[in-house]
């Protein structure tokens, strides 16, 4: 899950500096979550050798290039997004930038979907009745432009659903103010109203299938740039 995956990103570091600890004769404990954590427990010549030598760049390199090679090898890209998103939606992705768009028309409208994958909810470890693992939940914006003013909807999928959390009328430049009025909590519209806000983004193709497109789409592409990272940290530890 990314939550694991951020796990390990202190785990390997940890591994590092016990790994590093080693060669230089002091235990330091290999299963601290946080290089700060297992730094404190470094005598000063430790922490010397840390800051004056490549040793420890060594290390860290050996863990990366071990975690980079079991990452590559378990990874499968989600049969859910293989076909790319439900026409005619066009995904634009670009690596190293974590904010993914999804672009159509719809009559004389321009319809974007933005999520940023550094925006989402953290996922929910309390399985169901059943004894499942909860689905999780993307967290996305949908902007509705004509000409030089949108309609902006906040919204949420679990791939079984869409939810729209709130709704506002803006330039398609922004608000000018974070003080600016954007509209009501959208639970506290009449049901009416919320109902017909709801057909408005399906016809324009936002339905729970897009959701699941979008569900898996934040994983993969996290588990992409984990990975990009691991390898461009490996390499600079190993420059001398």
């Amino acid at each position: 899950t990314i939550a694991t995956m951020r796990r390990s990103v202190s785990n390997i570091l940890a591994r590092a500096v016990a790994q590093y600890a080693g060669v230089a004769g002091v235990t330091v404990s290999a299963s601290s979550s946080m290089l700060q954590a297992a730094a404190t427990q470094c005598p000063p010549v430790l922490a010397r050798y840390i800051s004056s030598t490549p040793m420890l760049s060594s290390a860290l390199q050996s863990v990366l290039q071990e975690e980079l090679k079991q990452e590559k090898a378990s990874y499968q890209k989600p049969p859910e997004i293989e076909g790319g998103p439900p026409a005619p939606f066009v995904l634009t992705e670009v690596p190293l930038d974590t904010m993914l768009t999804l672009t159509r028309t719809h009559g004389s409208e321009q319809i974007n979907v933005d999520l940023h994958v550094n925006n989402q909810p953290a996922p929910d470890q309390e399985p169901t009745e059943d004894g499942e693992e909860p689905l999780s939940t993307v967290i996305f914006n949908v902007h509705v432009t004509k000409g030089s003013e949108s309609l902006v909807f906040e919204c949420e999928s679990d791939g079984t659903f869409v939810a729209i959390n709130h709704v506002s009328h803006e330039p398609t430049d922004g608000v000018e103010s974070e003080s600016t009025y954007t509209g009501p909590v959208f639970d506290e519209l009449d049901e009416n109203v919320q109902r017909e806000f709801r057909s408005y983004i399906e016809e324009r193709g936002v339905t729970p299938e897009l959701g699941e497109y979008l569900r898996h789409l934040v994983y993969d592409k996290e588990a992409k740039e984990y990975q990009a990272w691991m390898g461009r940290i490996a390499n600079f530890a190993s420059k001398i």
